[in-house]
């Protein structure tokens, strides 16, 4: 199949039915001269219809999203759908496989190298790939994260606020359907031309993604919900025709996700000890965690606080920090005049 990307496939993305193959990430190392790292794919298409790109593995320790990609994509068949499902298990692949938020390969974090190189480094090259050849194909998005290794987030689903008042309630419609215990809204643009979600923006795709759990494990409750969550948004967009049983969608609160610069961070190196957990709520100025100094423990800790008032998002899941640690994230609830669009 000719590409745009040097990323290459045997797939056939504009072919009717299931097909399962690799896309080949080309790699020249020292133990292969002129080789490839595969990425799992699997395209379903049956006839006209939505068209959606189901992804996971943008960062490789997040592993809900994988596992309910790998269930999904066993079960499904081509009768069952209208128009087409892409389907990225584990986008990532050198990350997946080594169960790190980074490549091995090139120490790159795909969630900011976007919108890529064609002839980049690797991670660089998926990017490319993502932007040129998969987000033309699509309609929507759905982008599957935890909070990996060094964090533990509020099961959660979000999206990147927009300007365009049509595509701001879309994506609103989009996390009551999906329907995670909580819902984000993320606002200002720390980064943001970097992420998927700019390219997305770019290319008329509109973008979800979740929280699902973290710390390097898998959340059984953040599983569930999400596996619920995929088959209601796939029959509301009109891509999943087959009678599969799920429970109508629960409430979801809505939270504003603070500006990154907000949140809290060590200052130094020692040992976290936090104060609050995931859903507890706080002040502006209460203290949030305490930086312990093992290596001079007659040192009395250092007391950090949180910046902003609101419900704790999420926080560290690893004890040892140094300095730029992210510790916390805060989130605040979103009143109802915050909910309706803004003025086109």
């Amino acid at each position: 199949m000719t590409l745009q990307s040097r990323i290459w496939t045997e797939l056939d993305f504009n072919a009717d039915g299931k097909q399962e193959g690799y896309l080949c990430l080309p790699i020249s190392t020292d133990e292969s001269g002129g080789g490839f790292l595969p990425i799992p794919a699997i395209s379903v298409k049956n006839g006209p219809g939505p068209s959606v790109l189901l992804q996971a593995g943008n960062h490789g320790d997040e592993f809900e999203g994988q596992i309910m990609l790998m269930k999904f994509a066993r079960r499904i068949k081509a009768e069952e759908i209208a128009g087409q499902l892409l389907i990225l298990p584990g986008i990532n692949a050198p990350a997946v496989e080594a169960g790190r938020r980074t490549s091995p390969v090139d120490g790159a974090n795909l969630n900011r190298v976007f919108p890529g190189l064609a002839n980049g480094s690797p991670t660089s090259m998926i990017a490319h790939f993502l932007t040129t050849e998969m987000l033309p194909r699509v309609t929507h998005l759905l982008d599957f994260h935890s909070g990996g290794r060094s964090m533990e987030f509020m099961p959660s689903a979000h999206i990147f606020r927009p300007d365009d008042a049509a595509r701001y309630a879309e994506g609103l419609h989009l996390l009551r359907t999906f329907a995670m215990p909580e819902s984000l809204v993320m606002e200002g643009k720390t980064g943001h031309e970097q992420k998927l979600t700019a390219v997305c923006q770019s290319a008329g795709v509109l973008h979800m993604s979740t929280e699902l759990g973290g710390g390097g494990g898998v959340s059984i409750p953040a599983l569930r919900a999400a596996e619920k969550g995929l088959i209601r948004v796939l029959k509301d967009l009109g891509a999943l025709k087959a009678d599969w049983d799920v429970e109508p969608a629960p409430i979801t609160t809505f939270y504003r996700r603070q500006n990154h610069r907000n949140n809290v961070f060590a200052t130094g190196r020692g040992i976290f000890e936090p104060f609050f957990d995931l859903g507890e709520w706080v002040e502006p100025g209460q203290p949030a965690c305490a930086i312990h100094f093992s290596e001079t423990p007659w040192r009395a800790p250092e007391v950090l606080s949180f910046k902003e008032g609101g419900i704790v998002l999420a926080k560290r899941a690893i004890a040892r920090v140094q300095i730029g640690d992210g510790l916390y994230i805060v989130g605040q609830p979103l009143n109802v005049d915050e909910m309706n669009p803004p003025s086109a």
